[in-house]
């Protein structure tokens, strides 16, 4: 999982295309909201081509190009060896904005309401 992956490199990127990149933006915000993650976002477009060989002798290979919104998402526990100038920075969010759950092993605040 993407947290386990942070707990060993500190760093990991999350990459999306087409119908996909909202829950890789999804899955970035749940991750962001469980521990303090600096984010670099990058978006661009991808070529994808398929090319279809013919089955039968004496037709045309036929050629079909287009172009996906493609999304890299990088999150880092640390600032160093990201590009804080970079477009797409954004620092982690407040700790009152936060839920680590059962990442940080949180006991909850047990209050009868009365």
């Amino acid at each position: 999982s993407a947290m386990n992956l942070l707990a060993i490199n500190r760093r990991v990127e999350l990459r999306a295309m087409g119908k996909a990149i909202n829950k890789a933006v999804t899955i970035a915000e749940i991750l962001k909201r469980k521990m303090p993650l600096h984010q670099i976002t990058a978006l661009s477009s991808c070529e994808i081509v398929t090319i279809y060989k013919p089955l039968e002798e004496g037709l045309d290979t036929v050629v079909n190009q287009h172009y996906v919104s493609c999304l890299t998402i990088t999150l880092s526990e640390e600032s160093t060896g990201l590009d804080v100038d970079d477009i797409g920075y954004q620092p982690p969010l407040p700790r009152e904005d936060m839920h680590p759950g059962d990442y940080n092993a949180a006991t909850p605040d047990i209050t009868a309401a009365t």
